[in-house]
């Protein structure tokens, strides 16, 4: 009987946690892992990925996320020669890239599945790059040199995830652009997501929501 009400407690509990996320629009994120044979994951990878997935869907789905997007514009990094069409550009009135038209692309499919693939990056050599992804490719690659426990892994994999989720919808970083599209530091449609959603993340612990 104790056992049965610790549960209903925990279920309860779990419940007022939810109720304090409005929901804007209810997006599910997941992943499906590849990973090149010589890499080698940590222990709990699986509960990890699971964790952070649960959390990027949360901050996707939630009004706290919509508000914060559309409250920012960005320089035109959707540009492109191609004529793939799997995202919109959308501006504002002032011509720039509306925060609220990146949400609405971010969002517009309801059930996100992502090829993730964790590659082993070259032994000996230096690099700050986490990973890439290609926009209009459902797939996001990352060097396994930073996936390692500690450091709170899920809420990393849930803004790198974010971050690079961003450019598979079809905005680009700076150094990609050519020279007349070319934009100032902090203008970047992949990092403002990024940094909004590590924002909420760090706002949500702190309240006890995650």
């Amino acid at each position: 009987m104790l056992c049965v009400l610790g549960l209903l407690a925990i279920s309860f509990i779990g419940k007022q946690e939810d109720d304090k996320i409005k929901i804007a629009k209810q997006v599910k994120f997941s992943a499906k892992v590849n990973v090149a044979d010589n890499v080698i994951l940590p222990e709990g990878f699986v509960d990890t990925l699971k964790k952070a997935e649960d959390i990027l869907s949360k901050i996707l789905s939630s009004e706290e996320f919509k508000k914060e997007l559309s409250k920012r514009s960005f320089a035109d990094s959707a540009f492109s020669k191609t004529k793939k069409t799997c995202f919109e550009r959308i501006y504002d009135e002032k011509g720039r890239v509306s925060g609220l038209g990146v949400y609405e692309n971010i969002t517009r499919n309801p059930n996100i599945e992502i090829e993730w693939v964790i590659k082993k990056y070259k032994d000996g050599e230096k690099t700050s790059v986490m990973g890439f992804a290609t926009f209009c490719v459902n797939r996001i690659t990352s060097h396994d040199y930073w996936i390692k426990n500690g450091q709170h892994l899920s809420l990393r994999f849930v803004r790198h995830l974010a971050h690079e989720y961003t450019h598979v919808c079809g905005y680009k970083h700076d150094k990609l652009l050519p020279k007349e599209h070319k934009f100032k530091k902090g203008d970047d449609p992949a990092m403002g997501v990024g940094s909004i959603v590590g924002d909420i993340m760090l706002d949500w612990t702190k309240k006890g929501l995650l």
